[in-house]
């Protein structure tokens, strides 16, 4: 019995566990933390601030040198991490920072609440109130509020994609807020997540998924988007990627594709480690060129 497109439960279910093509994911996760710390050993860090009032609702800000001596304010790159909205923290989100900072930008690594000790839409609220808060409070942490960027991997970058959609108007925020995103390698169409296995820990009913998908808010005007996802990845993810990028497209927004052969998903997390990588010199072009 196909429960969605052609696949079966037991299909669906494979394609939407990474563990299927990557069993071990412990040294791309020791990567990511050895580097952050590294970074926090290296930039200004503001470890800790306060965007709520929950234990979860913290931020780390990596800052140029020349931005906390006072100088002229820093672009501001704001990253979701991923860890299938259920695993993760910040302290493994500050390894972007060696390739962004040195260039002038701030990195603003979020911590957030985790499934399913929390549901997905109150993680999807204290993103956009993490990013209003930076907004908020942009003189005093030192950043441009002109010049907010986003940038997400795998479930974090179905966040990025809510944070870019969100209507900030309604929250107090300009609605050219987000200036552009950079998505990797998410899952962005809630309705197979939810009829996979993962809905075990994600509890999300049609109606709360269809409110939490990206594409359910699309309109012209959003920013532009660099959508990238790798040739070893799980096919789902790669047409979830693929399907967004159009749809971001036909609303008239700006678009880049990039992909990448042979990395897998988690390869894919670390693209924006260096300034070497297509994706991390797309993200700078597009903050710089901003």
């Amino acid at each position: 019995m196909k429960v969605y497109l052609n696949y079966s439960q037991e299909e669906l279910n494979y394609q939407y566990d990474q563990r299927s093509l990557v069993a071990d994911t412990s040294p791309y996760i020791s990567t990511w933390s050895e580097a952050t710390q590294h970074a926090k050993s290296t930039f200004v860090c503001r470890e800790n601030i306060a965007y709520g009032d929950h234990r979860d609702e913290i931020l780390d800000l990596y800052l140029p040198d020349r931005v906390e001596g006072g100088e002229e304010l820093a672009s501001l790159l704001v990253f979701c991490h991923g860890g299938a909205w259920q695993r993760l923290t910040k302290d493994e989100s500050g390894h972007m920072a060696a390739a962004y900072v040195p260039e002038r930008v701030a990195l603003a690594a979020l911590n957030f609440s985790l499934a399913p000790d929390k549901n997905l839409s109150l993680i999807v609220g204290q993103v956009r109130r993490a990013v209003l808060y930076l907004y908020e409070n942009a003189s005093e942490l030192m950043v441009n509020p002109k010049k907010f960027y986003v940038c997400g991997h795998s479930s974090g970058a179905h966040l990025a994609a809510n944070i870019a959609v969100t209507d900030w108007p309604a929250m107090g925020a300009p609605h050219d807020l987000i200036k552009g995103v950079t998505l990797v390698s998410g899952p962005y169409d809630l309705e197979p997540v939810r009829l996979s296995a993962r809905n075990d820990y994600l509890f999300l009913d049609e109606s709360t998924a269809r409110a939490l998908t990206p594409q359910t808010h699309l309109r012209p005007g959003l920013p532009p988007a660099i959508f990238s996802w790798g040739g070893r990845e799980l096919d789902e993810f790669q047409r979830q990627s693929a399907s967004l990028a159009e749809a971001w497209e036909n609303e008239g927004m700006a678009v880049q594709r990039l992909f990448f052969q042979d990395k897998n998903h988690f390869e894919m997390g670390c693209e924006h480690m260096n300034l070497d990588s297509p994706l991390a010199k797309a993200t700078l072009i597009q903050i710089k060129g901003g």
